[in-house]
């Protein structure tokens, strides 16, 4: 999970001005921009022309680095001001005030970056919070332990296949684990239950995700990768007789999609508090029974794909199942 979390976010630095990423330019520019405010105040003597300064003096403030580098390049640049002109009250004051603007600068820079950290600490403390309760999930009922686990990893194996992105396929991971928390409000008595459920508690189970959506909407990095949409959504279905919001084929996002084959696939594949699992020859057959209505096309086929290569179903047995599948439609 740890590796997945870190993945999403690699790349999303709160300052550019570092070798990591378009540092290389930033400091080229700088170096560019000192050397002509340098050269163009030796040869010319005019007081408007000090301001080219400003440029190199601003891009080295943000620049990534420690204090003591800091004011070293700091002092070279600015000290150049003495070296080409007699040091004089005009120059001077500028001298101060460039002095005072990197200081500045730094300050903002720093306390942006503090907060911006602070901001991805309470982030990181939210999510493992919230993996805990899905966890919490899976311990309270015997039948469904690493249930989620489980349906994090058959989405992860599908995405891939699928050819999604590498941040897509983090991010269906990590919404794979979290995808029940919605039922840590749900009572005992019905996680618990041994036999089907009735109409009245099938219909409070049924508002798990958008529970779990109220749970996990307001983590920003969850939003925009796409999770919370997925945790509301996996239970959508292609024909439209899905919940929450009834929403059909290509307005369910690809993620909860994914979530859905992998959910029923699990499901039907583990013991139940009402079921013995079935085999996977059979939820295979369900799956593809139900391609286009309840399971999204592709990712119902991309499951198929999978458990043939892993073995766990034979070509001949993929073929019966496309006859199948064919033959009902």
């Amino acid at each position: 999970m740890i590796k997945e979390w870190k993945s999403c976010k690699k790349g999303d630095e709160f300052c550019p001005v570092s070798f990591k990423k378009y540092g290389f330019l930033f400091w080229t520019i700088f170096m560019l921009c000192g050397i002509a405010a340098i050269a163009v105040n030796y040869v010319f003597d005019s007081p408007l022309l000090l301001g080219l300064y400003g440029y190199p003096v601003v891009l080295l403030s943000l620049m990534r680095v420690r204090n003591s580098v800091l004011v070293v390049l700091g002092g070279i640049l600015l000290g150049s001001l003495l070296l080409t002109r007699t040091p004089d009250a005009l120059h001077l004051s500028v001298i101060a005030a460039y002095a005072i603007l990197m200081v500045i600068v730094r300050r903002v820079v720093w306390v942006s970056s503090r907060n911006y950290n602070e901001k991805n600490e309470q982030e990181d403390l939210l999510l493992n919070t919230v993996l805990s309760l899905a966890k919490t999930i899976d311990a309270k009922d015997p039948y469904t332990a690493y249930h989620s686990s489980n349906v994090a990893n058959y989405a992860k194996k599908i995405a891939k296949e699928m050819g999604l992105s590498n941040r897509e396929i983090d991010s269906i991971y990590l919404a794979g684990l979290i995808h029940d928390i919605g039922k840590i409000g749900m009572p005992d008595s019905i996680l618990q239950k041994e036999g089907r459920l009735t109409e009245e508690e099938y219909a409070i189970m049924k508002k798990h995700p958008e529970e779990g959506y109220k749970i996990i909407k307001d983590i920003q990095r969850l939003q925009e990768l796409g999770i919370t949409d997925m945790v509301l959504y996996h239970h959508e279905r292609p024909d439209g007789k899905g919940y929450p919001h009834a929403l059909t084929g290509a307005n369910i996002p690809i993620g909860a999609r994914i979530l859905g084959v992998a959910d029923a696939y699990d499901a039907m594949t583990t013991n139940r508090s009402y079921r013995q699992k079935l085999a996977i020859e059979t939820a295979a057959n369900e799956i593809t029974r139900n391609i286009g209505t309840q399971f999204d096309p592709i990712a119902a086929n991309t499951l198929i794909e999978i458990l043939v290569l892993e073995g766990k179903i034979q070509k001949e047995e993929k073929s019966m199942l496309s006859t199948t599948f064919s033959v009902a439609n």
